[in-house]
Order: structure tokens, then C-alpha cells, then sequence
């Protein structure tokens, strides 16, 4: 059994605020469709109704990023979609400094930065934590979180532990 070592989860406001508007917007729209009240669309109900479902379901996954650190692995989660690393894939941890814009904004995103390929899992508003991996691919692993300097200290200490 995998003992807990850390756990956070962290509600996206922002991300949860433009998603959610989104989904407004679109049901208004199913609204009026339904009422005859928009007959200079040529765009039939079932499209509107489809791109409700998507973003009710994007605004419910979007809502809350999770991490969870195990003696075996750290998973950060936005809902369904996660990234899983297993404690002997990372090498190093520290603060990030990059801006979110330098990842194109909030949310999952894939970026460049100093050289090296990142994946970002992240939040407006948040600092975020960097973790060095092994990964050829995804070198680098960003995710937000509301306690940084816990993190990075927790993250540096299992290192140093297994390292011995």
C-alpha cells in the first residue's frame, strides 16, 4: 500500500469562470433555438446542444487541479487526465520561473523554456513547481500549486532519502 506523503487540491477559479461563461453562453443559445427565437442561424439545435455537453464537461474536469505525492509515485490530475512520475523518474525539483504566457496560458499546455521541453499542468494565479525528469520526451514537468516551498522542500527531502 502506497503510503500518502503529500496531498493538495487546488480549485481553478479562473480557468472554472471562462469555461463555465462558455457553457452559459451556449445553453442561452439551446434556449433560444428551443423558443424559435434565433431563425437567422442556419446552425441546427443538435450542434448547439453538442457544444454544451463539451464544455460542461471540459468546466467539470477543468475545475480542480489534484497532486498527490505516494512513497512510489507523484500524480497531478485535472479530473480524468493525469501525468503519473515514478519517484526514481525525477532528479531534481525547484521553483519554476517562467510566466504562464511563455506556456500560451492556464490549463494543460506543452512549452519550451531555457532549452528543455516542459509539460505544465497549471492554474492562473499560482506558482508553480518544477520537476526534472528522465523523460526524453518531457524533460521537464510544471504543475501550479498553492504551497511551493512545501513542495519543493518535500520533494527535495524524498530525493536525498533515496539517495542514501
Amino acid at each position: 500500500m502506497n503510503m500518502v506523503v503529500y496531498e493538495e487540491r487546488l480549485f481553478s477559479r479562473w480557468l472554472t469562470l471562462i469555461l463555465g461563461v462558455i457553457s452559459l453562453l451556449m445553453l442561452w443559445q439551446v434556449m433560444q433555438q428551443l423558443r424559435g427565437l434565433n431563425q437567422a442561424d442556419d446552425a441546427p439545435l443538435w450542434l448547439y446542444v453538442a457544444m454544451l455537453a463539451v464544455f460542461l464537461v471540459l468546466t467539470a474536469n477543468f475545475a480542480w487541479l489534484t497532486i498527490r505525492m505516494t512513497d512510489d509515485e507523484i500524480v497531478v490530475s485535472y479530473g480524468i487526465i493525469r501525468h503519473r512520475l515514478l519517484w526514481r523518474d525525477v532528479t531534481d525539483c525547484r521553483l519554476d520561473d517562467a510566466s504562464a504566457m511563455k506556456y500560451g496560458g492556464w490549463g494543460i499546455r506543452r512549452g519550451w523554456h531555457d532549452g528543455k521541453r516542459r509539460l505544465v499542468y497549471s492554474t492562473l494565479g499560482d506558482a508553480r513547481v518544477v520537476l526534472v525528469t528522465t523523460d526524453a520526451s518531457d524533460p521537464e514537468f510544471v504543475f501550479s500549486t498553492a504551497y511551493p516551498d512545501d513542495v519543493v522542500s518535500r520533494v527535495q527531502e524524498h530525493l536525498r532519502t533515496r539517495k542514501r
